[in-house]
């Protein structure tokens, strides 16, 4: 591909972007310094950006009738960053999960999409996306028309991993099926009567109740679902009475957690399942129990075909940076999730692996540090993902109108 600047001031210019962004990192769905640096971006390298729900931006290069979707997550994690980067956080925040390689790399795209666009038989929608890490982005801009207007056919999304036993960049193609677990996060509420610590027979003491709960949700995975079945449920909080109260007998305890599924009958059954063990054991002990689950989103699903595609061009673009299931050092389907899992219940998509850190610290580590170095390789690829699918639509309707032809004769 064609590039009037060249690779260096190139690669240059995206660590620039991603070094502002490490910088001022923002978190959610409200990202109104991250939004209005995307968008300016985008208007220099000649785009006209569309806000799509609450945060979301998107915009179109190329032409033909189909169109493919390339995404990048923009927001941060509420944590406080550890290391001594020279362009660290400025706030309470931190990238700590490579949203600001994403952004930095799909802006990258847009710059050689925009050159290049002569060469595209189809149209790419670019969609920068808030709220990944709340799972609520993809749900927004879902319900505010992403896929239409134009009409999406299919899609990627890429991700940076640190990998202890890889080199720094090299490529991963998710096979096809299930890739990453679907997430519930929940809040369960105790609520009992509070007394003096002297008289626990005046009280309902909402602590034992909710400890007979998590107790009741271990034996989900040990005695009602197959050991076949991968899932994963995690209680994060437990929180009840307050600092210095250690002679209070609280009214509330609550409980927080996330359940990951890689099958949606089970996700059903369990989700259904934490309902019932927390009332009736509420109703054995006197308490009024609620079993809420406050967001969450399905399986990222890699489609097969798209990914065999994918897969075989890269494999020929970036014939010594591709890495193999053998080679990938974790367990696959991932109990990780990823809210463009709900896209991929919508349309073909493919999930690409980037390789940024050689460390055996895992993604959302204060203290991890992700490399500037792979920004120009993971713009390629963004771009190579939508080459690949233009390439084989072309193929197929080559093949499609020879078919016709020969019948017309």
């Amino acid at each position: 591909m064609k590039l009037a600047q060249s690779w260096k001031s190139f690669q240059t210019e995206l660590v620039a972007i991603r070094h502002h962004l490490h910088r001022h990192p923002e978190v959610g769905m409200a990202l109104p310094q991250t939004k209005a640096f995307v968008w300016q971006k985008l208007v220099e390298l000649g785009y006209e950006p569309k806000v799509c729900g609450q945060t979301g931006i998107t915009c179109t290069v190329g032409q033909g009738e189909k169109v493919f979707l390339l995404r990048a997550d923009m927001d941060a994690l509420p944590m406080k960053e550890l290391t001594e980067l020279p362009y660290k956080s400025s706030n309470e925040f931190m990238h700590a999960c490579g949203h600001d390689l994403h952004t930095t790399m799909l802006l990258g795209a847009a710059k050689l999409l925009k050159e290049n666009e002569d060469q595209l038989t189809g149209t790419v929608k670019l969609f920068f996306q808030p709220g990944e890490e709340i799972l609520s982005g993809a749900f927004d801009c879902l319900a505010h028309g992403l896929l239409t207007d134009p009409k999406v056919d299919a899609g990627a999304m890429m991700h940076v991993f640190p990998y202890q036993d890889q080199e720094i960049g090299q490529l991963f193609i998710a096979p096809g099926g299930t890739f990453m677990a679907s997430a519930d996060w929940f809040e369960i509420r105790v609520e009992g009567v509070g007394s003096h610590g002297s008289t626990p027979e005046f009280a309902i003491d909402p602590i034992n109740v909710a400890t007979k709960i998590y107790e009741g949700l271990q034996t989900l995975s040990a005695r009602e679902i197959s050991s076949k079945e991968r899932f994963v449920l995690t209680v994060g909080e437990f929180q009840a009475g307050s600092p210095g109260s250690s002679n209070v007998i609280p009214n509330e305890a609550v409980l927080k957690g996330t359940l990951r599924t890689l099958n949606e009958a089970v996700r059903k059954k369990i989700k259904a399942r934490m309902q019932e063990i927390g009332q009736r054991i509420g109703q054995a002990f006197q308490a009024k129990v609620e079993v809420v689950f406050t967001n969450g989103c399905r399986s990222n699903q890699i489609d097969p075909v798209l990914a065999q595609l994918v897969t075989e061009h890269f494999n020929a673009t970036f014939t010594d940076q591709m890495m193999g299931l053998e080679d990938f050092s974790h367990d696959v389907p991932l109990m990780g999730s990823e809210d463009f899992g709900e896209i991929s219940h919508q349309i073909p998509t493919v999930t690409l692996l980037l390789s940024a850190a050689k460390t055996d610290l895992m993604l959302h580590n204060p203290r991890i540090e992700l490399a500037d170095e792979v920004l120009t390789l993971g713009a390629k690829a963004y771009v190579e993902c939508a080459y690949s699918y233009f390439t084989a639509q072309n193929e197929v309707t080559a093949k499609q109108f020879k078919v016709g032809a020969a019948h017309d004769g």
